[in-house]
């Protein structure tokens, strides 16, 4: 009888260390996988900020290469002024939309998932996974450079001064959404110190349009990114 109990012991005790074996190498498996998935978490969130910081990028860039006409006309006074009825939006975008608190550029968001796909990110392009719009607080018209630029000396020129004249334009904030993979990340950017630079006056009819070149320079703008909005992923990962 105590061999036979010596026996059960033994196979009690083998039984033991082998499903404690079988323990170990689940919760390390399941460990290895938490820390895969952690992993995958972590890229596919830094791929997605990625493009959000991009995305403001290719929105500076878009701002630098735009190319305005400025329009403005010579008063019965003699000095010289901005036609606002004239005057041209920062953006075709927002000339183009309709008035709203966001309003969608979709120019530059076709052009961010292009480029993310173009670099090997297909799903970008597939599922349309960044898109930016710019605030106007539903005042649209309140980005016309004729409102946008309020220093002294760029909308009306007592005299012809023959020189070009520059107006830093209030800060420009955005939203950027990029969803990835199973998450997505919310981008509120600010860019400060924008400056519209047009062209000098020229000697005009009274009451007649005359128009100059302008351009943003941004060779000093500043961009804050406010917040990232944690990444999740569906249910809850």
């Amino acid at each position: 009888m105590k061999q036979k109990g010596n026996i059960s012991i033994v196979l009690l005790c083998s039984l033991v260390v082998l499903f404690a074996g079988a323990s170990v190498t689940l919760l390390a498996a399941g460990s290895k996988y938490e820390a895969k998935t952690a992993y995958q978490r972590t890229q596919d969130r830094y791929i997605a900020e990625s493009g959000a910081d991009m995305a403001v990028g290719l929105f500076l860039s878009c701002l630098g290469n735009q190319e305005y006409i400025v329009s403005y006309t010579k008063n019965e006074d003699g000095s010289y002024s901005i036609l606002d009825s004239y005057s041209p939006y920062l953006l075709d975008d927002i000339a183009d939309s309709v008035n709203a608190d966001d309003i969608f550029l979709k120019t530059i968001s076709d052009e961010a998932n292009s480029y993310m796909s173009s670099i090997g990110f297909l799903d970008f392009s597939h599922k349309n996974g960044i898109e930016i719009a710019m605030k106007t607080f539903m005042q649209k018209g309140n980005f016309k450079l004729s409102q946008m630029c309020s220093e002294p000396g760029f909308l009306v020129e007592q005299e012809i001064s023959g020189r070009e004249c520059r107006s830093r334009i209030n800060p420009i904030y955005l939203t950027v959404k990029v969803q990835y993979k199973n998450g997505e990340v919310l981008c509120n950017a600010q860019i400060s110190d924008i400056y519209i630079v047009r062209g000098a006056f020229t000697e005009a009819e009274v009451s007649e349009p005359a128009s100059v070149k302008a351009f943003a320079d941004i060779s000093k703008a500043k961009v804050t990114f406010n917040n990232y909005q944690n990444y999740r992923t569906k249910g809850g990962d």
